[in-house]
């Protein structure tokens, strides 16, 4: 249920009937009804994808629609009844916490309670940000000012949501990208005789190198290997591999172990090679990991969270 004050209400409507009357308004409904439409509609539609359910627009729509009548019915009778402020946070919030459970059909209520509270948090950013576009006054309680969204330009609130919308649910993708990228993502150390060094090691399906005895290879940052092996001679191979520059040898050393840590869990790999990459490796890791390392089976003890 879009939030709207009474003094953003009272703009709505217009003097109306006989000349010079005071008291008789006409309400422009249309307006009300679709700027609380839009609203409700992208921001339960936001809602639903940060929790990754199943965004049926029909169901949206039609959880928009009955948004939108407690909203617009509710505004019309605070303009003329007096409620009392306990009982006008609940119907407010409480409507806004339930409403999204009719939008989507949720398998766990953790899920649904996440849905609620990510409605309320995209209520909360979307006024913010009407409020600091149009800024406006008005005089709240003990002489104090408070700000408020004024003077919107008719359409702008619709597209505003649209827009909204469309950033809110490209963001949350691109944190979700992050947080996967960082679940493929291990503390690794590297040891070759007495010297260790540790490294952030990412688990990556397409690394499918292999040595001379067929095993799995990793690629190692060529800073990382240079700290590695200096002043040392350890076994060297080269190893073909493609690149998006087609194909390249790249100078290969075996070591004694590489441990991987996950969470409480352990997998050591010994005597294994790494492979230097040609160029410096993009991102927060110095170490490509072959995906066999990072199996579930291959950890010594089963972890949380990993």
């Amino acid at each position: 249920m879009e939030e709207v004050s009474r003094g953003e209400a009272r703009r709505a409507f217009r003097p109306g009937g006989r000349s010079g009357g005071e008291g008789r308004m006409t309400v422009w409904i249309d307006l009300l009804i679709i700027d609380n439409f839009c609203a409700d509609a992208a921001l339960l539609y936001c809602a639903v994808k940060t929790v990754k359910g199943r965004a049926r627009p029909l169901r949206i729509l039609l959880a928009a629609l009955f948004g939108t009548a407690l909203g617009v019915g509710y505004t019309l009778f605070r303009l003329y009844y007096s409620v009392p402020a306990p009982l006008d946070l609940f119907v407010r919030y409480g409507v806004a916490f339930l409403l999204p459970l009719p939008a989507a059909r949720f398998r766990k209520k953790r899920t649904c309670a996440l849905c609620s509270l990510a409605f309320v948090g995209y209520m909360a950013a979307f006024a913010g940000v009407l409020t600091a576009l149009f800024p406006a006054e008005t005089a709240g309680g003990e002489g104090s000012v408070v700000f408020v969204a004024g003077s919107i330009p008719s359409g702008a609130l619709a597209a505003g949501c649209v827009a909204f919308a469309a950033g809110a649910v490209h963001l949350v993708r691109r944190l979700g990208a992050r947080a996967r990228g960082a679940a493929l993502t291990f503390a690794c150390v590297l040891r070759l005789g007495e010297r260790e060094v540790k490294v952030q090691g990412f688990s990556d399906t397409g690394n499918r190198l292999t040595d001379g005895r067929g095993m799995p290879v990793a690629v190692c940052d060529r800073l990382a290997a240079l700290a590695l092996v200096r002043g040392q001679s350890p076994p060297r191979e080269e190893i073909e591999a493609n690149t998006v520059n087609g194909k390249t040898l790249l100078t290969a050393f075996r070591i004694d172990e590489i441990r991987i840590y996950c969470g409480k869990g352990e997998n050591i790999i010994r005597d294994v090679t790494v492979a230097v990459s040609a160029a410096p490796l993009a991102g927060e890791y110095a170490l490509i990991l072959p995906a066999a390392f990072t199996a579930e089976e291959q950890f010594a003890r089963r972890r949380a969270g990993c």
